[in-house]
């Protein structure tokens, strides 16, 4: 895949000190191999008491839409601010090449990306909001039917593009990372992964080119409630 030339690109991507809409970013960043600046923020109102303090960004007037992330892209003298999770994800997975080798290769990883956004969002309705003595019946009614729709899917997905290790093309893309981070989201999977052995060994592949990343990345918690509102308002 080709690699946008510009090494003399300084990024510096700005969220809150937990995973949440930023890891894509981290991910793309670790498997480029590009330095960044990863400027984390406390949010104590969500229980985040570690980083910088969020109202100096806040009130200083470059959010173009008022909130994190953002990535600021300098290059030249010249300093651009691209803002909203997907674009940052899609602006630099073309600038890495992680956005397939054609515009159908790009189209398919498209697919995939809005599934899983479909996919946490569903898991966010269905189980994070629901009362707490109707959790475990949501939980399990969301894996047996949602997850593994979503699942079956990408199983399909994935025969079209046999003897490779990813979702999409021979290299990993956006697609595979993209799905990697849903499934942090959505939690207690295993059970309906056993079921999909493709995309199983999918996210082995994934797992194990981000071993170190996984490894060294802040351990970062939030409560579970705060962490719904988190997503909600990023």
């Amino acid at each position: 895949s080709t690699q946008s030339t510009g090494s003399e690109h300084s990024y510096k991507l700005h969220f809150f000190n937990v995973k949440g809409s930023a890891e894509l970013a981290r991910i793309l960043f670790f498997l480029s191999k590009k330095p960044f600046e990863d400027v984390r923020y406390a949010n104590p109102g969500f229980g985040l008491t570690e980083g910088e303090d969020f109202s100096v960004l806040k009130n200083s007037g470059i959010l173009p839409f008022g909130q994190v992330p953002i990535l600021e892209v300098e290059q030249g003298g010249n300093k651009r601010i691209i803002s909203q999770s997907s674009a940052i994800a899609r602006y630099l997975a073309k600038e890495f090449g992680f956005y397939g080798n054609s515009n159908i290769e790009a189209a398919r990883i498209d697919e995939i990306a809005e599934g899983v956004l479909d996919l946490v969002s569903a898991y966010r309705k269905q189980v994070q909001y629901a009362p707490m003595d109707e959790k475990e019946a949501a939980t399990k009614k969301f894996h047996s039917e949602t997850f593994s729709s979503f699942c079956s899917t990408l199983e399909k997905f994935k025969k079209e593009n046999p003897d490779n290790d990813f979702l999409v093309g021979k290299s990993i893309s956006l697609a595979d990372v993209v799905f990697f981070v849903g499934l942090e989201s959505v939690g207690q999977i295993d059970q309906v992964l056993k079921n999909f052995k493709e995309i199983e060994k999918v996210r082995q592949n994934i797992a194990t080119l981000l071993e170190k990343y996984i490894a060294s990345r802040p351990q970062t918690r939030v409560n579970a409630v705060s962490y719904t509102h988190l997503r909600a308002h990023e």
